[in-house]
Formats: structure tokens, sequence, C-alpha cells
């Protein structure tokens, strides 16, 4: 299956369960609105997308009304038309903390990274941001805790604000900002074992980026200057967590300071990788740009460059290779789109 058949059933996915739950009466009186958020709405989701978020405002209810009841309804419907998992033959439904998941197989005869699911999540107005469920749904009769601040939707409208902005760093005309987030998580996936996640380093990037920090005129040297500002970004957490980018309130669940320390120094190795490409050989250059890069489930995320082995050395004359090292490095061609 190519990326652009996996993109359309994931559309045309997320629009049936979408029109599914805006058509239900109960859920249409409490004035259902749904957008997409998360990575696939910000388009900085690694290959391949496994999931994509449905963010589910009730613009009529409030965080003095119960998440139970509106979870349950949620549910309701979702249950009806799908089932649930491991309680009904073929149920694609998974109940979770304060979500309902949606499985959507991949088709017969296709490879196991064909499949998706859509994660629905119930959420209720909190003066101009919103608020969903507690994780823990023990606080679910409290007053207070029940409903957790949140706005990702203003983070989507922000991302988007950044990877269109003239003054952001652009390469051959298109707006860098968001492939180059996608490397980032694809460098994370494939060093960091365990938190911060990926969201976490996306919002360090967010914030190298909005505040000019990263510098560089082509892939590798965006890629390299990002690398070193969420280093030093993540070292700095370690004392003081990380603020959402909304509402400037440290992220949940918080990492201990050796997560934030270790991650840090990681990249910051990577980084100094990075560095070291910038100046290499052009096979050197794309030995050390594939050991940071990995792989993901379509094999190396860099192809292995015409002239060079996988050990980085030359083995033929090339004359014109669009490379990573100093000799001028316009992009990759790289396998992370989806």
């Amino acid at each position: 299956m190519s990326i652009g058949d996996k993109r359309d059933r994931a559309i045309e996915a997320h629009t049936e369960v979408r029109q599914l739950l805006e058509a239900d009466t109960e859920l249409r009186n409490w004035g259902i609105s749904s957008v997409l958020i998360g990575s696939y709405a910000r388009q900085t989701a690694r290959y391949p997308g496994k999931d994509v978020d449905v963010f589910l405002r009730f613009v009529n209810l409030s965080v003095r009304h119960s998440p139970e009841k509106i979870y349950e309804a949620v549910r309701r419907v979702l249950v009806a038309k799908y089932g649930e998992k491991n309680q009904t033959l073929g149920g694609r439904v998974t109940p979770q903390a304060r979500s309902l998941k949606i499985d959507f197989p991949e088709p017969d005869g296709h490879p196991s990274d064909d499949a998706f699911s859509i994660d629905a999540v119930p959420a209720v107005p909190w003066d101009t941001h919103w608020a969903i469920p507690n994780h823990n749904r023990d606080q679910w009769d409290s007053d207070t805790r029940r409903w957790i601040k949140t706005n990702p939707v203003q983070f989507a409208a922000d991302t988007n604000t950044l990877a269109t902005a003239t003054w952001s760093p652009s390469v051959d005309g298109a707006n860098a900002y968001r492939p180059i987030v996608r490397l980032l998580r694809q460098t994370r996936h494939v060093h960091i074992h365990g938190r911060p996640g990926g969201l976490y380093f996306e919002i360090a990037a967010y914030y190298a980026w909005s505040e000019r920090l990263v510098t560089g005129d082509t892939w590798a040297e965006l890629l390299t200057s990002t690398f070193e500002h969420v280093a030093a970004k993540l070292i700095n957490c370690a004392d003081d967590g990380l603020l959402d980018p909304v509402l400037l309130t440290p992220l949940e669940p918080a990492l201990e300071p050796w997560q934030w320390r270790s991650a840090g120094q990681t990249m910051e190795r990577l980084a100094n990788e990075a560095a070291e490409a910038l100046g290499a050989e052009r096979c050197r250059a794309a030995k050390i740009w594939r050991d940071i890069l990995g792989t993901n489930e379509r094999g190396q995320v860099l192809p292995l460059p015409g002239g060079c082995d996988a050990g980085g050395f030359p083995v033929s004359s090339v004359s014109a290779v669009n490379a990573l090292g100093s000799d001028k490095p316009r992009g990759f061609a790289l396998r992370v789109n989806h």
C-alpha cells in the first residue's frame, strides 16, 4: 500500500467516526464539534502514522458536567457501530482512561504498518481553553480535579503559524519546520527509550524555532542546529520542567531530573555527531546521518548515496550527489513522510 493509499484510508476513517458521533441526537444536543489534534493534525508525526486523534468538543457543556456521563455517551455510539474489543466478536473499540480507541486493521494481504486507529477524546470548554477527563478515574467524582485543562487546538494553530512564517527557516523555498520535527521525532524514537516522549521533544523544538534560535540553509544544518537547542532545553528542564506552550504551566506527567538530563545528554552527543557530518567527506557524512536517523518500518530512513558503501567509504567515482556533508548538503532523500 502506498503512502497516499494509507492517508486516504485515514481520512476516510476519521471522517466516518466524526460523522457517526455528530449524527447522534444526544451528542448533538450537547453541541458536539469535532476537530483533529495531535501530531497527525500538526503534520509532525514520524512514519508510519499509527493513530489519529479526534477531539470531541461539547460546546454546550462545561466543567460542571460529569466526565463519566459524557464518556459513556460517546462509548455508547461507538460500540453500537464497531463493537467493543474483547466483548464482541470482531469488536474494534477499546475503552481507555479518558478516550476511546477504534481500530482500523490493515486490509488483507497488506503489511502490519498499514493498520491504524482513531482515538476519540471528549472535551468541554474551560474559560478560553478546553478540559479533558482526568486520566485518573478515581478523580471523576471530584468537583475540582475531574477535568484537566488543555488546549491542543491552539497548539495546532500555533504550529501552523510557525510552519508558514516568512521568517522561519526554509530549504529550496519550503518551510522546514515540520520536516525537521518529523526527523527529530524519528531520532528520538531510535535513541531515546522511554521518557520524554515525542510530544515533549516537539515542544522543545517549537520553543527553539519560535525563539529564532535555529539557523541554517540546508536540511542537515537545520537539523544539527535543532539538535543543539533541543539538547540544551532538555537539560535545563531538569530544574524547571517543560512548560505547555499554550497554558504556560508545567507539562504533565512530570519527569524526574535524571530523565531530562539523560535525554539532553543523548541529544548533545547526536548534535556533535551531526556537526561532524557537516564537515565530513560525503560518504562518511552519509554514514553518520544513517546512524543518527536509523530505520522505520520501510527500512533505513536515509537511503545509501550512490558511490558509497554502508560503512561510509567510497566505492566508485560519482560526479554529482546530493550529500549531507560539507559538499553543499542541500537535502535528504528520506522515508519519513506519511
